[in-house]
Order: C-alpha cells, then structure tokens, then sequence
C-alpha cells in the first residue's frame, strides 16, 4: 500500500511538472506587444452635450498581427474634473489574443457650468403643517442632465426675520463638482384672508454685468380671494448684478393688517 501511494505521488508530481511546463510554452507563444492607440496632441475641445462618440475624433488603433483595430477602441471612462472645464479620458482596445492598449487624453467642455437649480413651486408653508422641500426643488447638469435625486438639504436656521428661515442646498454631479446655494423658506401662519403674491419665478440666474428689473417677476397678487392690482406690491431688493453673489427680493402686501409675501432668490454668476 506505501509503495502504492509513493507511485501515485511520484505520477502526480510529474503531471503537475508537465501542466506547468505546458501553461508556459503555450503563454510564451501567443505573448505579444499590445496594440497601440494614436490621437491628436492637444486638449480635444467638446460640447457638453455631445455625444460620447467625439471623444473618439481623430483616434486609431493598430496592432502588429491583427492590423487595423481603429473601429474597436472603446472609451473606458471620464475622469472628474482636474480644472474647472478639464477632465481626461481613457481609450482602450483588445487585439485578438486580449492584450489591452490604452492611451489617455484631455478634453475641454466649451459650455461647462457648474450645476444649477430651479424651485418647481414657492418655498412658503404653514407653520402648522410639515415641510417637504425636496418635491419642490430641482437640480440640472449639462454633463448629467437631471440629478434632482441627488439633492442635499440641511435643516431649517433662523434668519432677523421670524417669517423666513434660511436652508442651505447641494448637489454634486458625476464630474465630481458641487453646488451650493441658500434659500429662504417663508413660513407664515395659515389665514385665508392673507393676501398671495404670485411670482412667474422663484429662482433665477443672472450672469454678471446683466441688467435685472425685480418687478418683471411679479405675476399676481389675490386679496381675499379676489384678483388686484399688482403695482401696490412693494418690492426690496439688494441685488448687485456687478458682484458676483446670492441676492434676496421680498415681495410684500398687507389688507387688513395681514402681510402676505413671496420671496426670490437671485443668484449673480
């Protein structure tokens, strides 16, 4: 029986020696240089909003068994941003026996901003109900589209005016950039004789330098469920279009010893 075992150990050794003697003649044999990918020097200027196949302008792929691969380079991924409008791109391709080229190149989005958001419905509730804000605030990318999922919103603080209270925001988008901004949230005791001032928008931006006219987002005004005139609402504004910043306009009336208002963030960039 020993005789039998030290036989079957000694084949064992000698098939295991034979195996691993195979893997490196075969591996040995089809071992070859990977195949090179080839793009224009310089940084590849592109639209946001182009299609991925851009980044493949100008790239060939060869290899010296297989020939020409240019029509198998795949993009691997895009980095996040290393500059304000820069990333970089990995190019890869397989020849025939899976040996893998790459190359890396740099690319600038012409049109890149950082993301942006909208406000769907007024940032105002009652002081008795539950605040949900999520449902009524946006966030939109040129690279990424609509990343409102992806909002972040702290708690409510407290502002020199019992009304208003401020909530800071964020987003971060898949280049790795993040916006944030402070909001105001009215809030305000419910009272159906409280007048309603409408704004054709709550949110906007304005680039710097550009001229702003608070009154041409003014859209409605109701007292007591009745339709008035819009120009005895006051309006106060502090907005600096030459400054780079966030800026608040409220936008009050008052019936009866009741103040209803309407807020507008402005933010100048």
């Amino acid at each position: 029986m020993r005789a039998l075992k030290q036989t079957i150990l000694v084949l064992l050794v000698v098939l295991a020696v034979a195996h691993f003697a195979t893997q490196i003649y075969l591996g040995s044999s089809t071992r070859k240089e990977p195949p090179r990918i080839s793009c224009p020097e310089g940084v590849l200027e592109v639209s946001a909003m182009d299609d991925e196949t851009v980044l493949l302008a100008g790239v060939t792929a060869e290899d010296a068994q297989d020939g020409d691969l240019t029509d198998q380079v795949i993009i691997g991924g895009v980095s996040k941003l290393i500059s304000k409008d820069t990333a970089k791109v990995t190019l890869l391709v397989f020849d025939s026996d899976h040996n893998m080229g790459k190359v890396v190149r740099y690319i600038r989005y012409t049109d890149y901003h950082r993301p942006q958001f909208a406000i769907t419905k007024p940032l105002a509730f009652s002081s008795t109900k539950e605040v949900s804000l999520l449902e009524r605030l946006k966030a939109m990318d040129v690279v990424d589209g609509d990343i409102s999922s992806r909002i972040r919103v702290s708690t409510l603080a407290d502002t020199d005016n019992s009304a208003i209270k401020d909530i800071t925001i964020q987003v971060t988008n898949s280049m790795g950039d993040t916006a944030w901004l402070e909001l105001p949230v009215l809030i305000q005791e419910t009272d159906p004789m409280r007048p309603v001032v409408e704004l054709n928008s709550y949110l906007v931006y304005v680039a710097e330098g550009e001229s702003f006219e608070p009154g041409a987002y003014l859209s409605g005004l109701t007292v007591a469920g009745v339709e008035a005139d819009v120009s005895g609402v006051s309006i106060k504004s502090n907005v600096d279009t030459t400054k780079a910043g966030t800026y608040r306009v409220e936008y009050s009336y008052s019936a009866g010893g009741i103040t209803g208002m309407a807020l507008l963030t402005v933010v100048v960039q």
